[in-house]
């Protein structure tokens, strides 16, 4: 089960302390955007650059498992940073101001942040981390069973359902596994669950408070979507037409922060679980490739093509 987390994570999101009891909020700057672009756009460029550096190497499974989900994380800090009005990563005659540009992205990240601390969490036993891997494998099955069922592939929807029987049989003779409350073994055995720990359980984890996630992920989600947050309020040439305006210009400064809160850690546990990566962490002038041109290591920049800045 979880270990509560220790990280120094601040409750609220970045600098920016957010009462969510009070009636008014924040009131941001363009000055506070920029600040809140240059921050992500550091903590973008070290995670690339660690998880590129090093070659090929052995880790423990959930360590390698740990990795596949950082790239994920990595992909989805990219296309904010491209998403980003004023962005140096890309060239544009025209800025596009809306929120939506990021949302679905941040909360990409915040989901994709409690996935990995779940995965490389360091198990009590290899039964439990055979029972985590074939819960998540099982997840899998049945997502992938149910897209093939609805296509009319029917082999392929066959296959699936067999391997699901192969890991439900593999869960109820695991020994972590059958210790676990029977309806949690029974709900888990159905494949409609990733993880073996509830949300709150992996919110405790990292040691954010439920409160501000759902406050989060509910402002993300509404977003993301075409849900009403997102159109009640729509203003002639200001909210949500992609011009400048306070309230997505708020959005947009806030979520950065979130962001930056979000994928640092990640950054730091890849550190942690692979200590020779440390020297490749060095803000803005971090090197990977591709990327843009500041960032690009030498050998790249003589013959390569590189994106805006």
């Amino acid at each position: 089960m979880p270990s509560q987390g220790n990280s120094n994570i601040p409750r609220a999101s970045g600098g920016i302390e957010i009462d969510l009891d009070s009636k008014d909020p924040p009131k941001l700057t363009l000055q506070d955007y920029t600040e809140a672009l240059a921050e992500f756009d550091a903590a973008v460029c070290e995670a690339l650059a660690v998880g590129q550096a090093g070659g090929p190497r052995e880790a423990v499974p959930y360590f390698g498992y740990g990795t596949h989900i950082f790239t994920r994380l990595c992909a989805h800090a990219i296309a904010i940073m491209r998403a980003a009005p004023r962005s140096r990563w890309v060239q544009s005659d025209s800025e596009f101001w809306d929120f939506s540009a990021i949302a679905g992205h941040v909360r990409a990240l915040i989901e994709g942040r409690l996935l990995f601390a779940y995965i490389v969490d360091t198990p009590e036993s290899f039964d439990e981390w055979g029972a985590k891997l074939d819960v998540m494998n099982l997840y899998d099955c049945c997502r992938r069973q149910r897209l093939f069922a609805g296509l009319g592939h029917k082999d392929q929807r066959d296959g699936f359902k067999e391997q699901a029987a192969d890991l439900r049989s593999r869960l109820t003779s695991n020994p972590w596994f059958k210790q676990l409350d029977e309806k949690l073994q029974k709900k888990l055995l159905e494949g409609n669950d990733l993880t073996i720990w509830t949300r709150n359980e992996q919110l405790e984890h990292v040691g954010m408070e439920p409160k501000y996630f759902y406050w989060m992920w509910d402002t993300l989600s509404q977003h993301t979507h075409v849900l009403t947050f997102s159109f009640y309020r729509l203003e002639a040439n200001g909210r949500g037409t992609s011009i400048m305006n306070e309230v997505d210009l708020g959005y947009l400064t806030i979520f950065l922060q979130v962001a930056t809160w979000v994928l640092t850690p990640c950054t730091d546990k890849m550190v942690e679980m692979f200590p020779d990566k440390a020297e490749a962490r060095n803000g803005l002038d971090s090197k990977f490739s591709p990327g843009p041109r500041r960032n690009l290591p030498k050998h790249v920049k003589r013959g390569g093509r590189a994106h805006a800045g």
